[in-house]
């Protein structure tokens, strides 16, 4: 807190500086100006004739107002410059908090996106290591406690390998480049269905999709992702040999799909924080077996806000949950 109040003093006085460097300087031109028309000699009355002097009384009153029209219009442009400095300290302080609140708020998701991801990090390793070291203590191991450290071992090494990716798709989740092209609705659903298809085998889950057979102006590699992840994200946390339902809707140029599932939903306490990085409800981390790291709602959140999509959340009454991706 210290640090950022001292960062934002200094870029006051820099911004103050200047403020008051442009100020003195446009105060000098100014007296520069008006100091070059008061000594400029009377003009001749015809062309040719000589400028007449004048007597030394009048010359002495001449310089007398001068003098006074010089000095006035110093006092006029100290008045003008303290008014400048005193209005030019609030217009530092608040430039200088408007340009630094978003270097400081990016850094404090860089460090706070550095410390989940350590954390995160942290628990395959220590599974791992502690899996390896409890084999290695052990004089003789048989061939099927063998076999079962080597099982250990890979499904760790596959949790680092999916958050390794992960947070590569969230690094690059603002970085993409994508234009609104026409697509086949049925198509392009059946393209992003076929994307999840294994897991949904795995879990004798049936996807349903309910899409009109219509062209629609959508960012095709942006939005196959989200409902990637939305669709993973259903499948996952489902209960075995259940259903998700896809629903497409268009109305002129905007477009809603709706990912329904029949999973356990998100309570009302969780709901504020599902697109946070890292975040995953309690109750659906202890009542089905899913697996993850709470980084795929936040990275489609951040392409669906990037792209000018809108992601929103619904639990049902009943059992299940639905998010609605939208164009408008």
């Amino acid at each position: 807190m210290k640090k950022n109040n001292d960062r934002t003093w200094r870029l006051a006085l820099s911004y103050f500086g200047i403020i008051m460097t442009m100020s003195l300087l446009f105060s000098a031109v100014i007296y520069f100006i008006t100091s070059v028309q008061l000594d400029r000699p009377l003009p001749p009355q015809r062309p040719g004739e000589k400028v007449s002097t004048l007597p030394n009384e009048t010359e002495d009153r001449i310089a007398e107002r001068d003098r006074r029209t010089r000095l006035s219009i110093l006092g006029s442009l100290a008045i003008i410059n303290v008014l400048v400095a005193a209005g030019g300290a609030g217009l530092s302080y608040y430039l200088a908090r408007r340009t630094l609140r978003p270097i400081e708020e990016a850094m404090e998701r860089q460090a706070q996106f550095v410390s989940d991801a350590s954390h995160e990090l942290r628990t395959p390793l220590t599974a791992l290591q502690t899996s390896n070291e409890v084999a290695l203590r052990k004089p003789k191991i048989t061939e099927e406690k063998a076999r079962d450290v080597f099982r250990r071992t890979i499904i760790e090494t596959e949790k680092l390998r999916d958050l390794a990716d992960t947070l590569l798709n969230l690094a690059k989740a603002g970085q993409q480049s994508d234009v609104l092209e026409e697509v086949q609705l049925t198509a392009f659903m059946d393209d992003i269905v076929s994307r999840v298809q294994p897991l949904a085998d795995k879990k004798a889950t049936t996807i349903v999709v309910d899409a009109p057979s219509q062209q629609a102006k959508v960012h095709p590699g942006i939005v196959r992702q989200i409902l990637t992840i939305l669709l993973d994200n259903a499948i996952k946390y489902s209960p075995e040999e259940s259903q998700v339902n896809v629903l497409v809707r268009t109305n002129g140029r905007s477009l809603k799909v709706t990912v329904i599932d029949q999973g356990i939903g998100i309570s009302k306490k969780d709901q504020p924080h599902i697109f946070e990085r890292f975040y995953r409800a309690d109750n659906a981390r202890t009542r089905t077996e899913a697996s993850g790291h709470g980084l795929g709602l936040s990275i489609a959140k951040q392409l669906a806000d990037t792209y000018g999509y809108i992601l929103n959340y619904e639990r049902h009454s009943g059992q299940g949950s639905s998010f609605t991706l939208e164009r408008l």
